[in-house]
Parts: C-alpha cells; sequence; structure tokens
C-alpha cells in the first residue's frame, strides 16, 4: 500500500515505493508528522486541562456498539471521564455543561453532519480537543475534516486499539 502524508500539504510518500497503478492509495501521515501532530495534539492538551485534574472524553457517534467499544477501550485510563452522546443536540448540551477537554466526534452522525457540529464546538470553545472519527478513507474526507478538527482517525474495528497510544500522546503528563 502507498500512503501519502496530508500533514499540511507535505505529500511525501511513504510505505511500498510501488507504481501507484498497482497498489492501493491511501492518506495518513509519515512517521515524522505523526510524531509532531501528536507532541502538538499533547501540548495543546496540557494546555487545556482543567483545574480540578480530571480529564474528560466525549465519544459523540450515533453507533452504539462502536460508541462502547471506545468506551471499553478508555476505560483502561483511570484519570479519564468518559462521557457519550448518540446526536449532535445530546453533544451540545453535554459539551456546555462538561466542558470535556477531548472529543472524539462521528464524521456523519445519523442526519447530522459531524463536520458542522465540530465547526460550532470549536467555534464556541475553542480549546476543546476534536478528534474526527471517519470511516470513509478518502482524501476529500481527510482535508474537509481537518480543517476545524485538530485530528482525523480513520475509524474501524482494526484501528481501535492504536486509540490508546494516541490517547496517551494526548494526556498531560501529571494525570
Amino acid at each position: 500500500m502507498i500512503q501519502v502524508c496530508y500533514y499540511k500539504g507535505c505529500g511525501v510518500i511513504y510505505g511500498e515505493k510501488e507504481p501507484l497503478s498497482n497498489k492501493r492509495r491511501t492518506h495518513g501521515l509519515c512517521p515524522k508528522h505523526l510524531e509532531i501532530s501528536l507532541k502538538e495534539i499533547k501540548a495543546k492538551m496540557e494546555k487545556r486541562k482543567n483545574k480540578t485534574g480530571s480529564f474528560k472524553v466525549l465519544i459523540v457517534d450515533d453507533n452504539t456498539a462502536f460508541r462502547q467499544l471506545l468506551k471499553l477501550t478508555l476505560d483502561r485510563f483511570l484519570s479519564i471521564d468518559i462521557y457519550e452522546a448518540a446526536d449532535g443536540e445530546e453533544a451540545l448540551q453535554k459539551i456546555g455543561s462538561l466542558r470535556p477537554n477531548l472529543i472524539f466526534m462521528d464524521y456523519r452522525l445519523g442526519g447530522e453532519n459531524g463536520l458542522e457540529l465540530t465547526k460550532q464546538v470549536k467555534d464556541r470553545y475553542p480549546n476543546i480537543i476534536v478528534i474526527i472519527l471517519t470511516g470513509y478513507n478518502l482524501p476529500e474526507y481527510r482535508e474537509s475534516s481537518s480543517l476545524d478538527a485538530d485530528y482525523v482517525f480513520l475509524k474501524n474495528w482494526s484501528n481501535i486499539e492504536n486509540i490508546p497510544t494516541l490517547v496517551e500522546s494526548i494526556l498531560p503528563t501529571r494525570l
């Protein structure tokens, strides 16, 4: 598989070096920019940690099974309070009252657009980190997601095991 880095227009090709016509092409972050992105997010989270010392995560996804799986995956972090929302209305209510540090936002919510919701959240609460979860591995989805979201994560069952690593890289070191 040939991968093309999409970090700020990098465009570096990494992975197998076969002709594009012979291999599937995906976009992600080259190792250098993955490390940079994770450091940037961790620095933002360190600044944004609320004064009570708790770290709040909100999972916004209309798929109950995926929400539960993500919650189970994050339960290993004792210092994290995990909340869930099944739709945009519930998410906005919880964001207003909880002020989470981190939001996992589904790209497509049933009847709603996770990108629009992300834009609303970032306009009202720019200090909240939003990670867009998408099952669509297409450049236009990643590019549109990266305009407002802090990070874009490919949502598939095999990728779920990478979420704890991502969260560990974001968590403030004091927790």
